[in-house]
């Protein structure tokens, strides 16, 4: 059901290159469902060759293609700069992904007490080839 709601808001985002260079090659759908039930999305183009970023509501997604663009680093990062804002399950800042299919991880912040769940982060790409 979460997917289908990415899709169906995906659909909807105007399509912008922002943060891809070279030639456009996946259409990546983002949707980040956020602890307390509020949700951002967005749609964007990437090229394989290159970073690519989207920008969800206030974070900054990035997506680098390696390993014959069958698999991509994922990392996360407020918009107002380059520093993650959030971590993964395992802890670290950043996360490789096996595959192009559908992908959901989850993600927290640190506070002064430990950690805190801000959402769940689905990923959909979408090859032009």
């Amino acid at each position: 059901m979460i997917l289908s709601a990415l899709l169906l808001a995906a659909t909807a985002s105007p399509v912008t290159a922002i943060g891809q260079s070279g030639e456009p090659r996946v259409l990546v759908k983002a949707f980040l469902l956020k602890a307390d039930k509020t949700f951002d999305h967005a749609t964007g183009w990437c090229g394989y060759d290159s970073l690519c970023t989207l920008t969800v509501g206030d974070y900054e997604v990035g997506l680098g293609f390696f390993m014959g663009n069958r698999s991509y680093r994922l990392r996360v990062a407020s918009w107002d700069g380059d520093k993650p804002c959030c971590f993964f399950a395992n802890g670290s800042d950043e996360t490789s992904v096996g595959s192009v299919r559908p992908h959901a991880e989850v993600l927290y912040y640190r506070t002064n007490s430990g950690r805190l769940k801000l959402g769940t982060l689905y990923i959909a790409l979408e090859s032009l080839k």
